[in-house]
């Protein structure tokens, strides 16, 4: 009996993803030229304006995530270096555009606020102008009014502009890679393969895979790789300890935050890290019964995330994250280094008294506990 023949299946049109919508053109046809915004914004017609910086809301999905101008302070005044390093940018980008003014304009959409009812406008692009404007105090911002584009269009123009002018940071690309697979599955009411999405952000299906690791982390960890901007290959160590389950997503957060405090966080280092608590973490005896594995033996999940430790002998190792104790150590100094920003913003005198006192016995407990630890 002959065998029917195989139907070959239908080719997925990518077309049929990227229809513009309300808004969408315009904002293709100004980012296609962004030094020739102002000029393409008249040629369609678009409006300019100067509007009240106060009057302008960031985008809460924005593809490159940069903390509002208040939270930005708050992480300064808490002693986050790489927070203020990204300051000093905004700051200098803030006087320039006192002194020389804006060069082009950002791009917004009508809206509102619910929780403010100054908002008349939110970003499309531009945020770190508006950042630096906030920071300096400048009354107002240069923009270009367009209608707003649907999720797709906007995440799509949001990743390569960032990617063509400064570059995104491979935490951002990890979120942004879910992201606009969530809108076109809003758009299309239906799954999205991710072959789409790679198509579309030029993204291999192995750097997805590598990319979408970094979502193993809870939010905070991720926060702090943000703020950072380490790379994925450089946690991969980490990562990997994590998805294997020998490293659990606390003790993650721990290593990350321990990492925050070096001059400069590189692969090696990072397998150090993992490779010092594993080996801390491994019992030194056991006893056999010829079916389980033997003493100091990697067990398969062990082998699978440890580093390979042939490039990390000329990096001082970093301090393995220690046993039930020191994590609380750790937990006590970051909440001190929190409470320390609050208070610098917050109190009258008379609370302030009434806290002063009470960190004047936390130090007497402290100094006890130095004195401990110290053998004396």
């Amino acid at each position: 009996m002959p065998s029917k023949p195989k139907r070959e299946r239908p080719s997925l049109n990518l077309d049929q993803f990227f229809t513009p919508a309300a808004g969408g053109e315009d904002l293709d046809f100004l980012l296609g030229a962004p030094e020739e915004m102002a000029a393409r914004a008249q040629v369609r017609g678009l409006p300019l304006y100067d509007i009240p910086v106060r009057a302008i809301a960031p985008d809460g999905d924005q593809v490159r995530r940069l903390p509002r101008p208040d939270d930005l302070l708050q992480m300064e005044a808490a002693g986050d270096r790489a927070i203020s390093a990204l300051l000093t940018s905004l700051r200098e980008l803030g006087e320039s555009l006192r002194e020389h003014g804006q060069v082009q304009p950002a791009i917004v959409y009508p809206d509102t606020d619910p929780g403010d009812p100054a908002i008349t406008h939110r970003l499309l692009h531009g945020q770190r102008r508006w950042t630096a404007a906030a920071l300096a105090n400048l009354p107002s911002l240069w923009v270009v009014e367009v209608e707003r584009p649907n999720d797709v269009r906007r995440l799509l123009r949001q990743f390569e502009e960032n990617e063509r002018r400064a570059g995104l940071v491979d935490m951002e690309r990890a979120w942004a890679l879910g992201s606009l697979r969530e809108a076109l599955q809003r758009e299309m009411g239906s799954d999205v393969p991710w072959a789409v999405v790679e198509a579309r952000l030029q993204v291999s299906e192995g750097r997805r895979h590598d990319l979408m690791r970094l979502l193993r982390f809870p939010p905070d960890a991720q926060a702090i790789i943000l703020r950072y901007g380490w790379a994925e290959w450089t946690l991969r160590p980490l990562h990997q300890a994590l998805g294997a389950g020998t490293v659990d997503a606390a003790t993650a957060t721990d290593m990350l935050r321990l990492l925050s405090e070096q001059s400069e966080v590189t692969a090696p280092m990072v397998a150090l890290l993992v490779s010092g608590y594993l080996q801390e973490r491994r019992p030194s005896t056991a006893v056999s019964t010829g079916d389980e594995e033997g003493p100091g033996e990697r067990t398969e999940a062990e082998e699978r995330s440890a580093p390979d430790m042939s490039e990390a002998g000329s990096v001082a190792p970093l301090p393995a994250i220690p046993d039930d104790i020191g994590q609380r150590l750790i937990k006590l100094r970051r909440n001190v280094e929190r409470l320390q920003a609050q208070i610098t913003r917050e109190g009258d005198v008379d609370r302030r008294a009434a806290w002063r006192a009470e960190a004047e016995q936390l130090q007497t407990s402290l100094e006890a506990l130095l004195t401990e630890l110290r053998g004396k």
